[in-house]
């Protein structure tokens, strides 16, 4: 079978002109990515005819596409997904966050936020949200998006089997090399302090040290861009791209037989941590 075009999807809940949504368009070799360009959307009805590309291809996304089930349960919403993604579209973006207010202030100090099976295997913040955080205002923004284009996404939505979609964590990747932050660059007397962690990422994608087995070969101008870019929405989604290579080699894209389709899993999630090279 041919391999399918990669993509890498860097979200944004609220996509605008200045703030888009960055597709990473990878081709996948014999352990070899060629990254084949960017494309980008200002607007969430253009991220979802995106995804009505024609397959076959493989998409690792930048937002959760499950909500914890502690919290779906205590709220009353439905434990089926396309309800509970239709739910929460009709509720809205500022009752959601009175929900995750509520369900938080009820809850004693050290339980406030529900976990998914995922993230506690994947040492990664809740979907739910911290303070401050978006988590889940980006699942109640993506998710509908994929329902509606009619893509599968593995343990959690049956649909198209030409065009799949996963759930990426480009932090948990990034990780492997450092913890320093590498969007929004902050200029110091030692120069932009973030884009050296951008250009370190980059340097890890090149080599091959983030994700088994991945390496990606990136032309130098789209290497320039993605190290520039303050906000990291491109190299988001060039940590993404190599989440869905990696998964294109496991059982099922790397999703277990039985997750929890209310929560979903996050792409490697149960992999150890890469040792990068100094």
């Amino acid at each position: 079978m041919t391999a399918p075009l990669l993509l890498g999807i860097g979200f944004h809940d609220r996509p605008s002109p200045r703030r888009p949504i960055w597709l990473a368009h990878g081709l996948a070799g014999d352990g070899l990515v060629d990254l084949a360009g960017f494309e980008q959307a200002a607007d969430l009805a253009q991220f979802e005819s995106l995804l009505s590309a024609a397959g076959p291809w493989l998409g690792a996304c930048d937002f959760p596409l499950g909500l914890a089930r502690e919290l779906v349960v205590e709220r009353a919403w439905p434990l089926r997904w396309e309800k509970l993604v239709a739910a929460l579209g009709r509720l809205g973006r500022a009752a959601l966050e009175e929900h995750l207010r509520d369900f938080c202030a009820a809850r004693p100090r050290g339980r406030r936020f529900a976990l998914r099976a995922t993230e506690r295997i994947a040492g990664t913040g809740p979907a739910m949200g911290r303070v401050g955080t978006r988590h889940a205002l980006r699942f109640q923004a993506g998710a509908p998006r994929l329902l509606s284009a009619g893509v599968t996404i593995p343990g959690v939505l049956p649909g198209d089997g030409r065009r799949v979609a996963l759930e990426a964590n480009p932090a948990l990747v990034a990780e492997t090399v450092t913890r320093g932050s590498w969007r929004s660059g902050v200029r110091s007397g030692r120069g932009d302090v973030r884009e050296l962690e951008r250009e370190r990422l980059v340097d890890a994608l090149e080599r091959g040290q983030l994700a088994p087995g991945v390496r990606l070969r990136i032309a130098a101008a789209d290497r320039a861009a993605v190290i520039a870019e303050d906000r990291g929405g491109r190299l988001a989604a060039l940590l993404c791209l190599a989440q869905a290579e990696w998964a294109r080699h496991q059982d099922n894209w790397g999703v277990p037989a039985h997750v929890d389709a209310l929560e979903g899993w996050i792409v490697a999630a149960d992999l150890p941590p890469m040792a990068a090279a100094p």
